[in-house]
């Protein structure tokens, strides 16, 4: 299964699309001394904050992320709070302060621009590779 990701000024967006569908963000300030220190939200509530602090991946280690949850996880808490009229959820790089905030929608929409993303990489080495095989058979 693929991973999508997507850079912005901000941060990496990682999406692991085996398994339980991972979703990690990796801050554009690289941590302090080049190591992620995790991150906290900003009012959430208790239970989501005890079941998320604890929460292991079995396919990515947590401390290469600043954030890193199951997809499932997340949108569960997103809906949640949707329904609540408390969106968004904001989580908060522990090295530097910065917010990342996200609905349900906006996080839709981002997983949408990173499978565009991922679908364009897809094509174009479709193209090259198609390219190699037509220059093989032109020789």
């Amino acid at each position: 299964m693929p991973v999508l990701e997507l850079e912005t000024p901000e941060a990496k967006y990682i999406i692991d699309m085996s398994g339980d569908e991972h979703f990690a963000i990796d801050c554009a300030c690289k941590g302090k001394d080049g190591d992620y220190h995790g991150s906290h939200y900003k009012k959430v509530h208790e239970i989501f904050d005890e079941i998320t602090r604890d929460y292991k991946s079995i396919r990515m280690n947590k401390s290469e992320h600043t954030y890193l949850l199951s997809e499932i996880l997340l949108l569960d808490e997103l809906k949640h709070l949707e329904r609540m009229k408390t969106s968004p959820l904001i989580i908060i790089c522990n090295d530097c302060g910065r917010e990342f905030p996200f609905t349900f929608e906006s996080y839709w929409e981002l997983k949408q621009r990173m499978m565009r993303k991922y679908n364009e990489k897809c094509f174009e080495t479709q193209g090259e590779f198609h390219a190699r095989i037509g220059e093989e058979f032109d020789n």
